[in-house]
């Protein structure tokens, strides 16, 4: 999985109609376009992803599942890219 990929991939899901997972996607999103533009390290990028992720982890209702295993597994391959980024 490329960035451009990922990027394709949260865009959708940032257009989904579940709120939580909208907003996360769009959260990340923004973390690529700063991390493009040099105002983030790829450090700080990757760190930031997983602060994500551990926000994400008291999701529970089983129809969020999907949803959070789709966003967990994109920030996965962004933190894996985040040196290119």
């Amino acid at each position: 999985m490329d960035l451009n990929e990922i990027t394709q991939r949260l865009q959708a899901l940032s257009q989904g109609s579940d709120t939580t997972f909208s907003g996360a996607a769009n959260f990340v999103l923004q973390v690529i376009d700063q991390a493009q533009s040099g105002q983030m390290s790829p450090s700080e990028t990757a760190e930031t992803l997983r602060d994500i992720q551990r926000q994400m982890t008291v999701i529970q209702a089983q129809e969020q599942l999907v949803l959070k295993e789709e966003l967990n597994t994109l920030i996965n391959g962004l933190i894996v890219v985040a040196g290119a980024v």
